[in-house]
């Protein structure tokens, strides 16, 4: 076998535990913290695809051909103020993720269905005003789904984040960014990760979105054993997309993402649709 055949194998297969990986993303950040007994939820679907993955020998923008991954994923998000500057921020979710891949000229395809990890977290606010309000979260990655299945609906590891969050509001522009690190707490792996968010409000109704997101392993994956490979995610991401105030508690919206760089992972593309409701 070429090394460059040995490479490309070695990218798919990580590239498939990062995929699961990619199921416990941060939550929209949200450092206003909401008054106690109100707050958002925002149930959405979403839709990936891909039939490319970045090397695992480095941090590229090229990728390469690599096994299809499809997922079509529910995902619940929401903040609950529950008083004395406290928030409660979750994400929930549950999909279907299936992988196919040609072997000897015939399609080979696994498929898993069912829960994948969650997410819970308790957000402070620091300063909070109508401009500008800084907070302070912690949150736990709760390994729900499930880890010896293929593919893996989950990482199979508790693990801990804590972030800083800040937004900035004037006029018809906000921008939110969310930064901190995962710290998987049965190896000490830890990622560095940092999300952000714009809208821009261009008539009364509709509202223009833009989102990144960013994370890089600090250690390196042939430094870790076979069981804590899945703990590995470097990948860049970046999406647009639109929402609509139907009234001002509901309001649909629809996002397009996808992956620019990565290393040892699928890149791919992602169709998000869903509503923000607030109370």
């Amino acid at each position: 076998m070429t090394r460059s055949a040995i490479g490309l194998r070695a990218a798919i297969a990580v590239g498939l535990l990062g995929g699961a990986l990619a199921i416990a993303e941060p939550a929209q950040a949200d450092p206003w913290i909401p008054a106690a007994g109100t707050g958002v939820v925002k149930p959405m679907m979403r839709w990936f695809d891909s039939n490319g993955a970045y090397s695992a020998n480095g941090f590229t923008t090229a990728t390469q051909p690599a096994s299809m991954e499809q997922e079509t994923q529910l995902r619940v998000t929401g903040v609950a103020g529950i008083g004395h500057g406290f928030s409660i921020e979750y994400d929930l979710r549950a999909g279907h993720l299936s992988t196919s891949r040609l072997k000897h000229h015939r399609r080979l395809t696994q498929s898993s269905t069912g829960l994948e990890d969650q997410i819970i977290g308790l957000n402070y606010g620091l300063t909070q005003t109508a401009r500008f309000a800084d907070s302070l979260t912690v949150n736990l990655v709760i390994p729900t789904g499930a880890s010896n299945t293929a593919p893996a609906l989950g990482v199979g590891h508790f693990a801990i984040e804590p972030d800083v969050q800040f937004g900035i509001a004037q006029g018809p522009l906000s921008v939110t960014m969310q930064s901190g690190g995962r710290i998987f707490t049965d190896s000490g792996v830890a990622q560095l990760r940092a999300t952000a968010y714009a809208g821009l409000r261009v008539s009364p109704h509709i509202t223009l979105l833009a989102t990144g997101f960013v994370s890089r392993t600090v250690q390196q994956p042939k430094a870790l054993p076979l069981t804590d490979q899945s703990e590995i995610y470097n990948i860049v991401r970046v999406g647009a997309g639109v929402q609509y105030e139907l009234t001002h508690l509901w309001r649909p919206f629809v996002e397009y993402e996808t992956t620019v760089a990565g290393q040892g992972i699928h890149a791919g593309r992602r169709i998000v649709v869903g509503v923000d409701i607030r109370y």
